[in-house]
């Protein structure tokens, strides 16, 4: 009985509270909300660059699909999506600063090349992986003599330097997203609220994917070229991956398979085998004079690029290693050659840097003199040049009698 008597002696006084705050208030005021914690972010993708023959087959398609990762600014974990939508993305981010990165397809559709440290802007990569193919018995063709720093992976069974895949076809692009939350205070009267979509802020960024790998194409000068029956090699020294979200090359240095050369006959019995591959490039540390090339990011789609030039780093940081077995099917000869300082950037005045500067080149037959051109010795055998038969070039234009 006392607990209810107190509590009627109270409501008087509650009463006469909520009545003074009804009557005594500074103004009423009607619903509001506030803009949206998250943005709606639209990215426009233009694979324009994607195909190295875009810019003469317009027409060639797009990819099939695409991965995107939105690295957070303060370091955090990724996100990341793959979608079929490779022309225009939309998808909603929380207040913050982010780098968008992107990639045809997703990273478990490539057989030759790995994706490590995804989940973070500065170690997102992809690398080489190991060839099928690796040395077992031509130790100074593949082993430590093929280059004379050190390389970063061995064999464990046999000790030997491990043999990289070349990259495939792949493009990526980043782009800095500036994403500015709407503040609590942003206030929208609630009778003018159109629906929820309205109280968001869309934002659009352009993504322009460029061409990763490199096209290099190597050229030797040979002597004896008559006996020669096959060509394997590789290449050591260029880099071993790309760093994504940086955009610049590995610094640390792979051994490349690079096989099935062409051979070009000049004169008597003299020639030059060729090969174009492809590669990650120059080590990031390589570059000495071209920012617009080691930084992909500075690049513009007005940018023209320079006139042929050469990289100019040490003559033994890159080094073509040759096997070349001869025509009679047994014998084999290795050549050792250090051509780092003779890595040319292809250039072509009026062409986009897309086009043709990503290819270097090394071409070795006006730079070999006199005893450091690959002689190879004579051999008894009769099918040379790997298709049974020797190449002899064409000189005083005489005709030629054909039975069939």
């Amino acid at each position: 009985m006392t607990y209810i008597k107190r509590i009627g002696k109270t409501l008087p006084a509650v009463a006469a509270a909520a009545l003074l705050m009804a009557t005594t208030a500074c103004e009423r005021r009607e619903l509001y909300v506030y803009q949206d914690y998250f943005k709606q972010v639209l990215l426009e993708i233009d694979w324009r660059h994607y195909d190295r023959d875009k810019a003469l087959y317009p027409h060639t398609p797009d990819p099939g699909g695409m991965t995107v990762w939105f690295y957070p600014a303060n370091g955090g974990k990724a996100d990341h999506y793959t979608t079929a939508q490779v022309n225009r993305y939309e998808t909603y981010l929380s207040h913050g600063q982010y780098e968008a990165l992107l990639i045809d397809y997703s990273p478990e559709e490539y057989g030759k090349q790995e994706f490590i440290g995804m989940d973070y802007a500065n170690t997102a990569k992809v690398q080489a992986t190991p060839a099928e193919y690796q040395p077992l018995e031509d130790e100074k063709l593949y082993g430590a003599s093929c280059y004379d720093k050190l390389l970063l992976r061995k064999q464990p069974a046999t000790g030997l330097w491990t043999v990289m895949n070349q990259p495939e076809q792949m493009a990526s692009d980043t782009t800095l997203m500036n994403i500015i939350s709407g503040k609590y205070d942003h206030y929208i009267p609630y009778d003018e609220r159109d629906s929820y979509q309205s109280t968001l802020i869309r934002q659009v960024f352009n993504v322009t994917p460029l061409i990763v790998p490199w096209k290099m194409r190597v050229r030797i000068p040979i002597k004896g070229i008559y006996y020669l029956y096959e060509t394997k090699g590789t290449i050591a020294g260029m880099a071993d991956g790309f760093f994504l979200a940086e955009n610049h090359t590995s610094d640390d240095p792979c051994l490349m398979s690079v096989d099935d050369w062409e051979v070009f006959v000049t004169g008597d019995n003299e020639g030059y085998i060729a090969k174009t591959f492809d590669t990650w490039g120059m080590r990031n540390s390589l570059w000495k004079d071209y920012d617009g090339i080691k930084q992909r990011q500075n690049w513009v789609p007005s940018q023209a690029t320079p006139e042929p030039f050469f990289v100019q780093c040490a003559k033994n940081e890159v080094r073509v290693n040759l096997a070349i077995k001869l025509r009679d099917r047994k014998t084999v000869c290795h050549f050792n050659i250090d051509c780092g300082d003779c890595v040319e950037v292809y250039g072509n005045q009026g062409a986009s840097i897309i086009g043709n500067a990503n290819a270097l080149s090394v071409d070795l037959r006006n730079v070999l003199k006199g005893d450091d051109i690959p002689t190879l010795p004579y051999v008894d055998g009769t099918n040379g040049i790997n298709f049974g038969g020797v190449v002899v070039p064409w000189q005083n234009g005489e005709n030629a009698e054909l039975n069939f």
